[in-house]
């Protein structure tokens, strides 16, 4: 074994040694020459145990001009490298360099045009024709139509597009790659990063498609890095990098492979590679191991041999230029890196360049620039959402009939009158031998007062007449009664004895007088309906006995009187007391479910990545979904507020433009809301169900369909604390009270709202400025 290590030792240093003497660059400017450099980059996804390890120590150089393939098998962090290089992901340690500076800097132009991008994803718009597809992007990186007129023409030859008036969506999946291929191409970058693109491509494309990388790398000096399955195609590359497990097995030209390796294709070379680099991690895990047995025998006896310090000194060796085992020697003319030195804020790369080491400063910098929003990029955005909007149209239906499907669904089902209530009715009065005829006088009379006082009760109760209590009593336990109303044998008598007697009436008498009631109390509404048409109906009856017999009709009601109400009216339906609950609630509720939804599909599909690779910003898209949603808005509150109060009468005392105002407000809470669960979310499916559980606290808690003063006065600390509460309140106070802005209920449900918008949107920020540099 220690032999074994021994020649792999020198294997090593005779690898290190030709590396040196191959990487003589006579220009002597690594900075220039290079497009990318990559640097000890180490990259990885979760913590803990449950750490994916997905860039180890991976050093990368790419020169300008050059095409440089890249290789590997899927989940060897390929597509990870690229979003590094792009600036979508920021390492975890170790340093990039793109057309000379950090990308993610205003220097590097990286996010921007200086890039062209091709992800795996097709990340194109489904709704859009390929000639507006192209139109998108030119006005992303604010081309003149000329050349994009052109541009189009050019690569609809070149690329074999259908014609330019398809939509995406009904392209085959082919044809959608050579989109996206013509969308990275299109502005004439001087990166340009492809992953994939001949994927499904016919081979005689894929010929031309490499042809013309060849033209633009010879010609126009761009760099080209490409990634492919398709191994011996790279072939056609300047530089091919080898990949497998996080790092770069060999990066060299495909001639110097073939010769290095001794193999007649680079399928070949690749797995000779990837043997060496299993066999070399057996060997240096199995000398760890000695090294490790040595250190402990040392430990038992302090005297030990002089093998195993032989030992550790061949496994210092071999663990200081294990790296370099599996990179192998560069083309003639690369700078390769020496060493890296850090220091707190800066990084120096030390390129051993001719003999004479040029260092290139690379300012640690992933700040939060601060850039103002550029127009045409907002208006090539705000243009592509209401495209999308109004050719989706389910979307479409979705935001402007559900509100009002759902306005109308409320005042059709909710707040309305029971009807066809049935009441068992036991009227004891009745004679059985005369079929039990209910016949009674209108006049000055105590006759039959039991009939006189059923005419009386509303037409929403049905009457059933049952001959006994027992009989009426089984009804109502079996469900098909409400509830049941008995009159006394002697009712009629009883009534007027206790009329006449008055005070001195005794308490048998007022007992036998009563007219007795069994309620079926499992439904409270339905409870409350009934006792209430009950009470109301012997009380139109006294009133009107008393009228016949020449008495005051007044005299015998309670001392007490409501009087007009100070607001509303003495009949305010339930309807109208949830009415701005519902309307608030239908509004933000919509915003936050298309808000959201619309943001996460666009990054699940790699939408969002390209825009941000393009150059667009974080707050640009902000922006223009904002501006989107809320011309959306204008026709949701617009249906919503119709619906209400002219479809079905539902009363607005106070200044309407106030009531729509208060709306809109909680509108843009519901959006910034939205956008806040798409920075969270990362599909569809989980951005709705939160979005959707938020509904039932939200409405229940703010007070919507009950009052927040019946509420335990812990939750109504909660209560208050919700986005939707005191918009309620100020949009309750406004329909029911006609207040207006002067009143604390009412600006103060508007200062809140702008309170949580602000709030919502410095939070969208942060989480966004967060993801965008640690994923």
């Amino acid at each position: 074994m220690e032999k074994d290590v021994e020649e792999f030792a020198v294997t090593v240093s005779s690898h290190h040694q030709l590396e040196s003497e191959t990487n003589i660059n006579p220009s002597g400017s690594s900075r220039i020459n290079q497009a990318v450099l990559v640097r000890n980059a180490t990259k990885s996804y979760g913590v803990g145990r449950n750490r994916c390890a997905v860039l180890e120590g991976l050093d990368m150089t790419v020169k300008r001009g050059s095409i440089y393939g890249l290789l590997g098998a899927s989940g060897c962090g390929k597509t990870t490298l690229l979003s590094c290089i792009v600036g979508r992901r920021s390492l975890n340690s170790g340093d990039i360099l793109v057309l000379g500076n950090e990308p993610g800097t205003l220097e590097s132009g990286v996010p921007g045009p200086r890039v062209g991008y091709m992800p795996q994803e097709l990340a194109l718009y489904g709704d859009f024709t390929i000639k507006e597809t192209l139109q998108y992007f030119g006005r992303i990186y604010n081309l003149r139509s000329a050349f994009v007129d052109s541009q189009l023409e050019f690569l609809s030859t070149f690329l074999d597009l259908p014609p330019s008036d398809r939509y995406v969506r009904t392209l085959s999946g082919g044809q959608q790659r050579r989109v996206s291929f013509a969308v990275a191409l299109f502005h004439e970058p001087e990166l340009l990063i492809l992953d994939e693109p001949t994927v499904g491509v016919d081979p005689l494309l894929r010929h031309s498609i490499w042809n013309h990388l060849l033209r633009q790398s010879v010609d126009h000096g761009r760099t080209v890095i490409v990634t492919t399955h398709y191994i011996e195609e790279a072939r056609q590359a300047n530089t091919i990098g080898m990949m497998r497990s996080g790092r770069l097995l060999a990066e060299e030209s495909p001639n110097n492979l073939l010769r290095n390796f001794r193999r007649p294709s680079l399928e070949d070379a690749f797995l000779k590679l990837c043997m060496d680099e299993q066999r070399a991690e057996s060997m240096a895990n199995a000398s760890i191991s000695n090294v490790t047995n040595g250190n402990t025998e040392e430990a038992q006896h302090p005297q030990g041999d002089q093998d195993n310090v032989d030992c550790e000194d061949v496994v210092s060796q071999t663990d200081m230029t294990e790296t370099n085992v599996h990179r192998q020697r560069h083309n003639n003319g690369r700078g390769s890196v020496d060493s890296t030195t850090s220091y707190s804020g800066s990084t120096l790369f030390n390129l051993g360049i001719g003999g004479t080491g040029t260092k290139i400063r690379k300012r640690k910098n992933h700040s939060l620039k601060v850039s103002l929003p550029s127009l045409h990029r907002l208006g090539a955005l705000i243009r592509k959402n209401y495209l999308m909007t109004f050719r989706n149209i389910g979307i479409f239906v979705f935001i402007y009939f559900m509100p009002a499907f759902q306005a109308t669904v409320f005042n059709v089902t909710l707040g309305h009158e029971p009807t066809g209530l049935k009441i068992g009715v036991v009227n004891d009065e009745l004679n059985p031998s005369q079929g039990r005829i209910c016949n009674y006088s209108t006049d000055c009379s105590y006759s039959m007062l039991s009939c006189r006082y059923l005419r009386y009760i509303k037409d929403n109760i049905i009457q059933v007449p049952y001959e006994n209590v027992s009989e009426a009593m089984d009804a109502g336990k079996n469900g098909r009664v409400w509830g049941v109303i008995h009159f006394g044998r002697n009712f009629t008598e009883e009534f007027e004895i206790r009329q006449s007697e008055g005070d001195s009436a005794n308490l048998e008498n007022i007992i036998r007088s009563r007219i007795s009631i069994n309620m079926d109390s499992s439904n409270q509404q339905i409870d409350v309906f009934i006792e209430k048409w009950i009470l109301e109906a012997f009380g139109d009856f006294f009133k009107d006995f008393m009228r016949a017999c020449q008495h005051e009709p007044e005299a015998g009601y309670i001392p007490v009187v409501f009087m007009d109400p100070v607001y509303g009216q003495k009949d305010t339906t339930f309807t109208e007391f949830m009415a701005p609950g519902l309307i608030i609630s239908i509004v933000y509720f919509m915003a936050v479910s298309l808000t959201a939804g619309v943001f996460v599909s666009e990054r699940k599909q790699g939408l969002l990545d390209r825009c941000l690779v393009a150059g667009v910003t974080m707050t640009e898209i902000l922006i223009g979904q904002l501006i989107n949603q809320f011309s959306m808005l204008i026709g949701q509150t617009t249906l919503v507020f119709l619906c209400m109060l002219l479809a079905f009468n539902i009363p607005c005392h106070g200044n309407l433009a106030l009531a729509v105002f208060i709306t809109f407000l909680q509108g843009f809470v519901g959006m910034c809301f939205g956008l806040l669960i798409a920075t969270f979310c990362d599909n569809e499916n989980s951005a709705l169900l939160l979005s959707q559980a938020s509904f039932l606290p939200f409405t229940v808690i703010s007070g919507v369909c009950w009052p927040i003063e019946g509420m335990p006065p812990y939750l109504r600390k909660i209560a208050y604390s919700m986005p939707l509460t005191y918009a309620i309140e100020a949009l309750r106070c406004v329909f029911a009270r006609g207040w207006g802005i002067e009143r604390v209920d009412v600006y103060l449900g508007i200062v809140i709202s702008m309170a949580w918008i602000l709030v919502l949107l410095i939070l969208c920020l942060i989480v966004l400025r967060i993801r965008k540099y640690s994923r």
